[in-house]
């Protein structure tokens, strides 16, 4: 009976020890636990959702009415706007590289020559001509020491502004964003870091977002970066080299020139050059304030041979009222002093937005937001007549994996 008892027990203890064992056995790791363990970086998130042009409203079925606000280029609709994922291995010595590609309606004008979009912003009637996908990124690295090479396509230094929408402050971009500045090159770019502070970057690229070169001159690229703390941050940079001068802008919706220079008649290379900073301050852990500024001039834009020039300003208020709630304002003033990058007079285009951020989760965030935009005249058409205020609204979600 002893025996039979102490067999019994000894059951009982391997089957409870076992049990104990499997409770106690770790979970299977995630998907960025394994993607980490080899080395290679993760940013993945979806984003939607509703855009509307319904105070100070133009008459428009559903298009947007401007170019200020092209993202944004469909009134009254539910959208999808970005499926983003970039994978990236970049070690601090050595081979690496890093590749993202992005799906949705944005994608439709993130595209660089010869795959983008040339449909002029939609209107009632007008469709987008790409099928809502693009290779944004891609490109190989090697670093050694101080110096890192690239080579391949990537964002452009300049802008406090970027494609990936999880970090921009606001919903919509602004409009130097989407007017003044490149978003990709392709070509080769050697970033300088004598130190963890410092940087200096030179490149020769094919020029703004052209995959595959529209003129034989190349573009150089030049930056300063500048991080000495947390709490500051200034960068600056700049592009110089030929582009195609178009004939294409200056013109209301009914194709009536509104300035006071004709253009020249048909597109030839001419230098285009861009200075941009972008200066960051953070006076506390919760209030940020970024400035951005933009000069740009395009040679040979009107048809006597005269240069066309163009000046931006943005101002961003953040404010991380706590875990969940925060807010981003920017103000705005484009000055386009020949009337020609924008289309719509010579003069400021002025906008202010203000934007509402609520995150339930960490991985989620919802956002919405209010904007108006006021052009230098009253060319939007309006009802029976013509008005020089957009006003725009838009709520959305963002959900990273």
């Amino acid at each position: 009976m002893t025996k039979k008892l102490g067999w019994a027990v000894a059951v009982a203890i391997t089957s409870l020890s076992h049990g104990a064992l499997a409770d106690s056995a770790p979970a299977a790791p995630t998907l960025d636990k394994i993607l980490a363990a080899s080395g290679i970086t993760e940013q993945a998130y979806i984003e939607g959702g509703y855009s509307a042009y319904s105070f100070s409203a133009p008459n428009s079925t559903n298009g947007a009415p401007t170019s200020l606000n092209y993202f944004e280029n469909r009134g009254n609709t539910f959208e999808l706007k970005k499926a983003y994922l970039q994978l990236a291995k970049q070690p601090t010595e050595g081979v690496g590289g890093l590749i993202n590609v992005v799906g949705g309606s944005d994608a439709d004008w993130i595209k660089s020559y010869p795959y983008q979009n040339t449909t002029p912003v939609p209107g009632p009637t007008g469709q987008l001509s790409s099928n809502s996908f693009d290779l944004t990124q891609a490109f190989l690295q090697y670093a050694h020491g101080i110096y890192t090479i690239q080579a391949g396509k990537y964002y452009t230094l300049a802008g406090a502004e970027v494609v990936n929408d999880e970090v921009n402050t606001n919903i919509s971009h602004s409009i130097a964003n989407l007017n003044a500045i490149p978003i990709t090159h392709t070509g080769v770019r050697l970033t300088v870091a004598p130190s963890s502070t410092l940087s200096f970057v030179l490149g020769e690229v094919n020029g703004w977002d052209q995959q595959q070169a529209r003129v034989a001159q190349k573009t150089t690229e030049l930056g300063l970066a500048f991080n000495p703390s947390a709490n500051l941050n200034w960068s600056l940079q700049g592009y110089y080299g030929d582009a195609l001068a178009s004939n294409t802008t200056g013109y209301n919706s009914d194709s009536k020139l509104i300035v006071t220079k004709p253009f020249i008649t048909s597109p030839v290379p001419a230098a285009l050059t861009l200075v941009d900073t972008v200066l960051t301050l953070k006076p506390t852990a919760a209030f940020s304030v970024v400035l951005n500024g933009d000069y740009g001039s395009q040679d040979k834009a009107f048809a006597d041979g005269s240069s066309a020039k163009w000046y931006a300003g943005d101002l961003y208020l953040n404010y991380q009222f706590n875990d969940q709630w925060r807010e981003s304002f920017r103000l705005e003033d484009f000055d386009d002093k020949d009337g020609y990058k924008l289309g719509y007079g010579q003069g400021s285009t002025k906008s202010a937005t203000l934007t509402i951020g609520f995150a339930p989760t960490s991985a989620s965030e919802l956002r919405a937001e209010i904007r108006e935009d006021k052009l230098p005249a009253s060319v939007i058409y309006k009802g029976n007549g013509l008005t020089d205020k957009v006003g725009y609204g838009a709520v959305e979600g963002i959900y990273k994996f």
